[in-house]
């Protein structure tokens, strides 16, 4: 009982040093709960926003309707050719006017 009495406050300090070498160590190891709550935010709002991504039966319907786009307007562009010959052979006549 003598030796506790007198090494009291060096027993104290050198448990609560090694309490806080564990703690330490832990904190190093383990993630905190704010910080895996955050984590655990951030996952959630990204399956959320690829939840919301087409499929791949949707992506192809996409590229088919796209390539289908394309081909009108290729078509779209050869029915222009006259009208914009029309539109510079009436620029040009209004050009020649002026002089």
């Amino acid at each position: 009982m003598d030796f506790i009495r007198e090494w009291w406050a060096v027993i104290w300090a050198a448990v609560l040093t090694g309490f806080n070498v564990i703690q330490l160590l832990l904190a190093k190891t383990y993630a905190r709960r704010e910080e895996l709550e955050t984590v655990t935010m951030a996952v959630e709002q990204l399956k959320n926003k690829v939840a919301e991504l087409p499929d791949s039966r949707e992506n192809h319907q996409l590229q088919l309707e796209i390539s289908e786009l394309r081909g009108e307007l290729h078509a779209l562009r050869e029915q222009l050719k006259p009208v914009h010959n029309l539109a510079n052979l009436l620029l040009e006549e209004r050009l020649n006017v002026r002089r």
